[in-house]
């Protein structure tokens, strides 16, 4: 019974370990918000034009806290790095011995009359090369969260597609000028501090993940 109890601890343990761990988010805080309600002020100048409208001959553009702008993004990120080692050195010792000036005999001449000699060499060689390309390109609806006092609007917003329970999400977070907007449209390459982050849940995702378990074994072996 207790070969039984610690076995089912043992096979406990190691389902809890080898469970994926998820990256932490890089897309932090609220990527959606509702505008406030706000008391409409009527004012009545006896005009058809109102200044608390919109301008007649201006295009509507997203300015407030709740509101929709699309995000072009079209994003291409290429890096490579190429390092290359080579060390070696030599050295070498000789030492006579002073000589007996005196028939010592036996063990005391063999020892003054010696002459001692030791070399070595190291020799070390390395190399390493890395690539990386990442693209990405599509569209995004992203919600005004926050409107900072020089007019910059901070932006952000999520997409979520689910199919057989396999759930691929799209984040986005950044900080926008608002004359980049033309049209309810800005691009990607025009948002400052920007955090986009695509990330994948399901049966696929775990099978493409490693495990806790198995990643601490390999940092052992």
């Amino acid at each position: 019974m207790l070969i039984q109890t610690r076995l089912a601890g043992a096979c406990t343990l190691a389902a809890l370990l080898s469970a994926c761990n998820s990256p932490a988010p890089m897309v932090i805080g609220p990527t959606s918000v509702r505008p406030a309600y706000q008391v409409a002020n009527v004012e009545n100048n006896g005009a058809i034009f109102r200044v608390s409208s919109a301008q007649l001959f201006e295009e509507p553009t997203a300015y407030n806290v709740g509101d929709i702008i699309k995000i072009d993004i079209s994003e291409s990120i290429s890096s490579s790095n190429k390092a290359a080692t080579n060390n070696s050195r030599d050295s070498s010792l000789t030492q006579k011995g002073p000589g007996s000036g005196a028939p010592l005999g036996g063990l005391f001449t063999q020892l003054y009359d010696a002459n001692y000699s030791a070399s070595g060499n190291n020799t070390f060689k390395g190399s390493g090369d890395s690539s990386n390309t990442n693209t990405m390109s599509g569209t995004l609806m992203v919600s005004i969260v926050e409107v900072l006092p020089n007019r910059n609007l901070v932006v952000a917003g999520e997409k979520r597609i689910g199919v057989n329970g396999n759930i691929n999400t799209l984040r986005f977070s950044g900080v926008v000028r608002t004359r980049d907007i033309r049209g309810g449209i800005v691009a990607s390459s025009n948002v400052a501090d920007a955090r986009l982050e695509q990330v994948g849940g399901g049966s696929i995702a775990d099978a493409s993940t490693d495990g806790n378990f198995f990643r601490r074994l390999l940092t052992i072996w």
